[in-house]
Order: C-alpha cells, then structure tokens, then sequence
C-alpha cells in the first residue's frame, strides 16, 4: 500500500524543539490523534498526560487519515528521524502507512517561566508539592523544602477567577525534574488551570501561536 501524506511541517526546527520534550518524559510510546482542526501528540506517563497540539497554520499541508483518527508511534524514533531531516531541510512530509501504523482499540495564573525552573529545581524527586492559591498570591512548598511565593502586587503572576476571601489548594508533582527545566527554556509563559468540578491540574504553554504544549498532572 502506498503511504498516505498526512501533514507537511515548515517551520521544522521549532517542532523538533517542541516534540523533543516528549521524548524525555520516560515512555517510549505516543499517540497521534487527528482532528478536522489540527491534530495532537499524546504522551501518558506515571505523573503527567501531556499533549502537544499543532494547528494547520503551523503545516504547509494537513489532511487527517481516514482510515484512523489515533496512530501510535515510537517517540524516539521519530525524533531521531526529525533530527536527520534537519541537516539537510526545514521542512518535512509526514506520512503515514497503516499496515505500519495500526488504529488504536477553572481557575488560572501564569508566571515567568524562570520562575517555573526555580519551582522544578527547588522541589526535584518530591513526591508532593503543594500548591496554595489566593486571589493576591500562589505559593509552592512541601513537607522539607519551600516555601516559594509569587505575588500579584510585585508582578511575579497573574491570578484570575479567585474571590477575596476564597483559598484553594492541591498538589503536584513536577517530574521529570528535566521536561519543566527544558520547558522552562522553550516557553515564555505558562498558565495553570485548576479546574475545581474535576479537581484536574493542567498546565498550559504555548510554544508559538499556532502550537500549544498542555499537560495534566496525575497525582
């Protein structure tokens, strides 16, 4: 059977930047989940869902598969194919074989990523960190390190959706201690979301306007 063309990424280096984080969070295995607007890397871990979501601005070309909306892939492969592809293009054509590839059976404040690396280091291997939000401040600390507070007054975040009287707390575990502190480095800000209904933590970072890195914590 002829592989299919699925997508074909321009601005490739920033891709490979931004699929390389999925590929130090500890699993070999992806997702790919397409969709009419754009299409999603997936990885699942111990402690993170993480997904990386592309939009057909971001692609010279886009036509998900019709024979499977999720594919799996090995994450390390593919990123050493993106690497080899770097020397010699800025652009790539993904396609897809599906003898190869089987189907598969709010409240919010963002900081300065700096900020999110000082949080990473300071509490690496902790297996609980948590979290204190009110509608002037957020602070980070656990049961032997900590605590680290950022202030809406000095404007070190930005808080929303808080009231004056209202606290809200939960944990998380940053790991791996490497996916924050290189996030850290390809990111301008991140947000986290706490969504109360589900008591879900995600995290949020644009990579550039067209693609989004989101993660959610599984504690």
């Amino acid at each position: 059977m002829v592989p299919v063309r699925i997508f074909r990424v321009e601005h490739l280096l920033r891709f490979t930047r931004a699929f390389h984080l999925l590929t130090i969070i500890g699993e070999e295995r992806g997702n790919v989940e397409f969709y009419s607007s754009g299409f999603d890397l997936v990885v699942v871990s111990r402690h993170l869902f993480v997904v990386l979501h592309i939009k057909p601005p971001f692609l010279l070309y886009y036509q998900p598969p019709i024979f499977s909306r999720f594919l799996r892939i090995h994450l390390w492969e593919f990123r050493d194919h993106l690497r080899d592809t770097l020397l010699t293009s800025s652009s790539m054509d993904f396609n897809l074989d599906c003898r190869r590839y089987p189907p598969l059976a709010a409240l919010t404040f963002h900081d300065d990523t700096e900020q999110l690396k000082r949080i990473a280091i300071e509490f690496m291997n902790i297996d609980k960190v948590n979290v204190v939000l009110t509608n002037s401040q957020v602070t980070f600390s656990s049961e032997f390190k900590g605590p680290i507070t950022f202030n809406v007054e000095n404007n070190e975040c930005l808080i929303s959706g808080v009231n004056d009287d209202e606290r809200t707390e939960y944990s998380v575990k940053f790991r791996p201690t490497s996916f924050f502190c290189e996030l850290a480095t390809l990111v301008d800000r991140v947000w986290f979301y706490h969504e109360t209904v589900k008591s879900e933590i995600i995290l949020s970072a644009p990579v550039s306007i067209d693609v989004i890195l989101m993660m959610s914590f599984r504690n």
